[in-house]
């Protein structure tokens, strides 16, 4: 079992992976007062919760989006798994997914990895679209590169934005609406929320698709995905560790 951890703005997440995928999942905060020993002890007490303190690891692996904790995070990683983690980057062995945009050092790390899953599980030229914090989609072509990236507000965002700055809207759960048309305040948030999100899907594949002169398998990963996608015309093939998958995979080429 390998140790991954994929560090967004908001968590890390941390899972133990075997070759049939995820084993345990838990969480820490991306937290910038955190030291390595803040981190290691964090992370020694999530295992013992999941009921993996006497684990053994075979490596670990990191993804980030926050440079600046990567030396926090990779020393609970080493402390917990006896060895230095490798860390995701482009310079690495991607497995033959290069970056083709103006300056490849800005698509980040959760990108390609997502890519180097895609290359991995899906057909190529494919446009993944991750439904995080922000929405994002990267069109890679025939050889799974990456060309570029578009970046739109994510679901729970927007709906945060709504309720926070229309003084007679409010927040609701996400979840899929009745009809297109809300007959009142809730049905008809989740109506733009939801059905919103999935013509954004279709839409922007459809947009991507033309820039890429042929069909592209549309591929989905995210929190909000299983809610969002039931209301995509769109096929779409849906991975919901789409970015620890692609961590895996850059462990075992690069360990």
């Amino acid at each position: 079992m390998v140790l991954l951890a994929d560090m967004g703005n908001t968590n890390v997440t941390v899972a133990g992976w075997g070759d049939g995928g995820r084993v345990f999942e838990l969480r820490l905060p991306t937290d910038h007062s955190w030291d390595g020993a803040a981190y290691t002890t964090a992370l020694r007490e999530g295992l013992a919760g999941a009921g993996q303190a006497d684990a053994l690891f075979e490596g670990a692996a990191l993804c980030s989006v926050v440079p600046p904790l990567n030396e926090a995070v990779c020393a609970a990683l080493q402390a917990v798994c006896g060895s230095a983690p490798v860390q995701l980057s482009r310079r690495g062995n991607t497995g033959g997914v290069d970056i083709f945009t103006d300056d490849p050092d800005e698509v980040g790390n959760d990108l390609l990895a997502g890519a180097i899953a895609a290359t991995a599980l899906a057909p190529m030229p494919a446009i993944v679209a991750d439904l995080g914090t922000a929405t994002t989609f990267t069109a890679q072509d025939k050889g799974g590169s990456i060309l570029g990236v578009a970046i739109a507000p994510g679901v729970a965002m927007g709906l945060e934005a709504l309720a926070g700055r229309a003084s007679q809207l409010f927040s609701v759960a996400i979840q899929g609406p009745k009809a297109a048309i809300g007959t009142n305040t809730v049905a008809s948030l989740q109506s733009g929320v939801v059905l919103g999100a999935a013509a954004l899907l279709d839409g922007m594949t459809d947009r991507m698709e033309e820039e890429l002169n042929g069909e592209a398998t549309l591929v989905v990963t995210g929190g909000l995905a299983p809610v969002v996608l039931p209301y995509c015309r769109r096929k779409a093939i849906h991975v919901p560790d789409l970015v620890l998958e692609g961590l895996y995979r850059y462990w075992q080429l690069n360990r």
